[in-house]
């Protein structure tokens, strides 16, 4: 399996030596891209702390939601959709208690059925994206924030975990297509 997988990976790899895209992305065009393509909201870190832990709050720079229905329809995959009808369906037999539940733990559980997304971004000292958070289930756009966060160049080796990682992110988007 392992020698499978690593064939794979090197099958990736040649493919992704003939495109010829940006390795990493600055944060103002990776706004764009959340903001025009996902109709996605700027929204003040704050407001969605308590997601991320306090220890790491501080290396985010910008916090997003998307929430519009359409975008998420095609964010989700058919199993993530599934999920998610079952959540609900879990959730209305044990409803939270709106006079004991807080306001984090209603967006959380809104979170966890599929009504909207949160992207945590944090940024270098050159501006490039450097750190990423998705507070929920969308494999479609995890893979898209994989591509965005990018990866130096000198780590573009068959040897290096995160590099794989970035190889099947690109070709579940359908960059490394067959030839």
């Amino acid at each position: 399996m392992i020698e499978n997988m690593d064939l794979k990976i090197e099958e990736l790899y040649k493919k992704y030596l003939k495109l010829s895209m940006p390795n990493k992305y600055l944060l103002s065009d990776v706004e764009d891209i959340l903001i025009n393509e996902y109709l996605a909201k700027s929204l003040d870190e704050k407001e969605m702390d308590f997601l991320v832990d306090l220890q790491e709050i501080n290396k985010y720079d910008k916090c997003f939601i998307i929430d519009k229905d359409e975008i998420l329809n095609n964010l989700f995959t058919e199993q993530e959709k599934r999920e998610f009808v079952s959540l609900k369906e879990l959730n209305k037999q044990f409803p939270l208690d709106p006079d004991k539940s807080t306001k984090s733990e209603v967006k959380y559980t809104r979170i966890q059925e599929g009504e909207y997304l949160v992207i945590f971004l944090g940024v270098d000292s050159e501006d490039y994206l450097k750190d990423i958070k998705l507070i929920g289930n969308s494999e479609k756009l995890f893979d898209r924030l994989i591509v965005l966060m990018g990866i130096d160049r000198e780590d573009c080796n068959l040897e290096n975990r995160e590099f794989h990682d970035y190889l099947r992110s690109l070709s579940n988007l359908g960059y490394l297509k067959a030839d």
